[in-house]
């Protein structure tokens, strides 16, 4: 073959291959915490856009609690979301009173079931009490935590109101009751949450993250951690706002002093959110993307092992974009 029709041919083959399409903007997708669950599975999820569909994706921190209003806005393209606050954030309630935010749509969902974890040093006496009698005696803990707009802040405050530190809807007067008897809050990532637990900075942590954690499992071979079990009756109030009832399985983290044994926890799962305003084409394509590459999906992420495009479509939090819709309906999915 000659070096003419070797060139011709290359470049044919060359041009099968998706790329970025030049001068176009890169789409935002807003994840979660530096370090977190989402941060990865965000970062895996454009890399695979990147190279399947040839569209340019960058990915930015976010939180659950702050990227409904970034994708409302228009300041981000993507975001992942929670069920509850998206669709809290659709009607415009608590922690969204008076901002409805109507053009919210979903891709997928159903995906990367995260865990609120809440331990406290095992050296400690705080390790052999529950989370009521930690709660409700306003033990002076040193409390790692995320910062606001995340849905661990979010949690967190409706567990503090649950348990009467404040009245409901006024979390900052939460934090100055329990600060009175000196209980300290932390505020970081969760690499900055495992450090400050590791320097005895901290005595326990409250993150939100998919299991395994590799922060909690980068605390717990520095520190000794016990896992506090959520109690039933808060569970159930947490229910009232859309979070589910799980548990961290036993051996999950093994060098937790409780490692063998399951311990109960509220969880949420993970929607893909976008505004209603991006083009039907490119929700699809994405849609596309992401379902028919769903053996790459599940790798990008531990939590994405047991990923079914078959029920991406479900338990979203708010309505489909018309473009994923058509996908799912094209498969015969979407009744």
């Amino acid at each position: 073959m000659k070096c003419v029709e070797i060139f011709v041919l290359v470049t044919a083959l060359l041009s099968l291959v998706p790329s970025p399409a030049v001068g176009e903007p890169a789409l935002t997708w807003t994840g979660g915490v530096v370090g977190g669950g989402w941060d990865s599975i965000s970062r895996g999820m454009a890399e695979l856009i990147r190279e399947k569909a040839g569209l340019d994706v960058k990915v930015v921190p976010g939180g659950a609690a702050q990227n409904p209003a970034r994708v409302e806005k228009g300041e981000a393209d993507i975001g992942m979301g929670m069920p509850p606050l998206l669709a809290a954030a659709a009607r415009g309630e608590d922690p969204y009173t008076g901002r409805k935010m109507e053009h919210l749509r979903a891709l997928a969902g159903n995906i990367s079931l995260n865990v609120f974890h809440f331990y406290v040093a095992a050296d400690l006496s705080l390790a052999r009490l529950t989370m009521d009698e930690i709660f409700r005696a306003r033990k002076p803990v040193r409390l790692a935590i995320s910062r606001p707009g995340t849905a661990d802040v979010w949690v967190f405050e409706k567990i503090m109101e649950y348990y009467a530190l404040c009245a409901p809807g006024k979390p900052k007067d939460c934090y100055k009751t329990w600060e009175t008897v000196g209980a300290r809050f932390v505020r970081g990532s969760y690499a900055e949450q495992t450090v400050a637990f590791s320097d005895r900075k901290v005595d326990g942590t409250f993150a939100f993250l998919a299991l395994p954690a590799a922060a909690v499992t980068e605390a717990a071979q520095r520190r000794k951690l016990m896992l506090l079990a959520f109690p039933q009756p808060l569970l159930d109030y947490l229910a009232t706002f859309g979070l589910g009832e799980g548990a961290i399985p036993a051996g999950t983290y093994p060098w937790a002093d409780n490692k063998d044994v399951d311990v109960p926890s509220a969880t949420m799962g993970t929607t893909i959110a976008v505004s209603d305003h991006m083009p039907d084409d490119v929700a699809y394509l994405i849609t596309r993307t992401i379902n028919d590459n769903a053996d790459r999906v599940r790798g990008i992420h531990e939590s994405l092992a047991d990923y079914d495009p078959s029920k991406a479509y479900q338990h979203l939090g708010v309505a489909l974009h018309p473009g994923a819709e058509r996908y799912y309906r094209e498969h015969g999915w979407l009744p």
